[in-house]
């Protein structure tokens, strides 16, 4: 959602001697997952460049003015960046464009503005019809006038602490007053004396690398922190923020400077610019994802099973269902036991009245509480998926 979130501090514990699960294998997991949330498989963008200083911007200066801004969107959403999503599995494929509007709200240089009122301004700029009406595949991309500084709010942080830009969603309406939801990403003009974050490029090349970050996830996971998640990795976050701070991940791609995203393994996704342009007709629809499935603590475990086999060492025995998301075709296959992202123990699931389940027994050492996950892996007919924590406390 943002890139270069603040380091977290840490505090010691006191002196009880620390937890400890026996490792039985370390894998690491598959990390982006799909969670069933929408998709924007065809995206439909829109630059909004908000504050009255993007209506005269000079030719030939530092500032890029919105036609180069609107031809670097263009590239951004029909072109091979997309297509390397679809080629990925994400279940996107390449998009459309429509020109840019300036919203000549007045703006004043220094200041810093919130995310509330931004979504305010895109609300009253729908209902106006200065921009595109919305529908389920419209993405506003809001690029903010230079030396504004954007507030998200709820303690998210500003552009002036390491966020170069973010996505969300919020409930609003058409024109017309209909229900719809609204979707938006907003790209902070670097550096000024307002002091926003800086990736050190070029502002031009900052605004396209920071956008293709924010449309590679908007597409993927649209409804972040509004509703049902999209491709997310519960460990990393989004497909940009996995690799956001690795510097091979700025590239170059049709002249613009983009950041590659994630894969489905957390590997780099390379882009591979197209040998011809691509033909004029509409892309294939996406692969639809498998079902959904949701693995869940059973009544086993809730009535507790954790027992001391000496002073330092404890057995825990877990039992978990994983359920079909609908339908009475029950999932098959193998469910990981995982510790601080890795795997800790695993099982196939067996079928016990009527529900697929498998039950864990793992050695712990020490005292105190433990966060388990429970990772089932899917199969060809089920998406994996993962439990909520269970805390195991010695």
């Amino acid at each position: 959602m943002s890139w270069f979130r603040s380091q977290r501090t840490t505090q010691r514990a006191c002196s009880r001697p620390a937890l400890r699960l026996e490792s039985l294998d370390e894998r690491v997991v598959p990390t982006v997952l799909y969670y069933g949330g929408n998709l924007l498989t065809h995206v439909q963008a829109q630059a909004v460049y908000y504050g009255n200083e993007w209506s005269s911007v000079p030719t030939g200066g530092t500032q890029p003015t919105p036609a180069a801004v609107d031809a670097s969107l263009h590239d951004l959403v029909t072109g091979a960046y997309l297509q390397a999503l679809t080629g990925a599995g994400y279940g996107v494929g390449t998009g459309s464009s429509t020109a840019g509007a300036i919203d000549t709200s007045a703006l004043a240089s220094g200041s810093t503005i919130t995310d509330a009122s931004i979504q305010a301004r895109l609300q009253a700029d729908i209902k106006s019809g200065l921009v595109q009406a919305p529908n389920s595949q419209t993405l506003y991309v809001i690029y903010v006038q230079p030396n504004v500084a954007v507030n998200l709010g709820g303690g998210q942080g500003t552009t002036q602490q390491g966020i170069l830009g973010y996505h969300g969603a919020f409930g609003g309406t058409t024109a017309t007053g209909t229900a719809t939801t609204i979707r938006y990403a907003v790209i902070a003009y670097p550096g000024g004396t307002v002091g926003n974050s800086s990736l050190g490029t070029a502002p031009v090349d900052q605004l396209t690398a920071v956008a293709s970050h924010e449309v590679a996830e908007a597409t993927t996971d649209p409804d972040v922190n509004y509703s049902t998640l999209g491709w997310y990795d519960p460990q990393r976050g989004e497909i940009g923020d996995i690799t956001e701070n690795n510097p091979a991940a700025l590239v170059r791609l049709d002249g613009y400077l983009v950041q590659e995203v994630a894969a489905q393994n957390d590997s780099l996704l390379v882009l591979s610019p197209p040998s011809s342009p691509p033909p004029p007709a509409s892309p294939p629809p996406p692969a639809s994802p498998p079902p959904p499935t949701t693995v869940g603590t059973s009544t086993n475990f809730l009535t507790g099973s954790v027992r001391r086999v000496s002073s330092q060492t404890s057995v825990a025995t877990l039992t978990f269902d994983v359920l079909p998301g609908s339908g009475a075709t029950l999932p098959t296959g193998t469910l990981d036991l995982v510790y601080n992202g890795y795997v800790v123990a695993a099982g196939t699931l067996q079928k016990v009245n009527g529900i697929e389940q498998f039950t864990f027994t793992v050695q712990i050492t020490g005292h105190g509480t433990l966060a388990l996950d429970a990772y089932y892996t899917g199969n060809t007919q089920f998406s994996s998926s993962f439990s909520s924590p269970v805390y195991v406390t010695v």
